[in-house]
């Protein structure tokens, strides 16, 4: 199974919550759900790039993909977040017809 098959079964984009890290996965192109606040801690939930409205693909991310805005601190209870470099953004996984 390669990785955009992995993106079509699992989802292609994240909803993250910025304060514990919880996320929930989602297909782009039926939109985000509906969570304003985190069911665990109640933060506040990221959806996207507050700059260029990007999706979010990894729950490891920290910086936008497409324009690198920062969207979260590189820590998480203390401890650096440990991800590879983000590669570009390809947009939505399209299904094959």
């Amino acid at each position: 199974m390669d990785k955009d098959d992995k993106r079509r079964v699992l989802g292609d984009a994240i909803i993250l919550c910025g304060r514990c890290g919880f996320a929930k996965r989602y297909m782009e192109l039926e939109g985000p759900p509906d969570l304003e606040a985190c069911p665990d801690c109640g933060g506040a939930m990221i959806r996207d790039c507050p700059s260029c409205h990007a999706p979010m693909r990894s729950i490891m991310q920290v910086d936008c993909r497409v324009c690198g805005t920062p969207l979260r601190d590189a820590e998480a209870f203390g401890v650096p977040i440990r991800r590879k470099a983000e590669p570009p953004d390809k947009g939505p996984v399209q299904l094959p017809e």
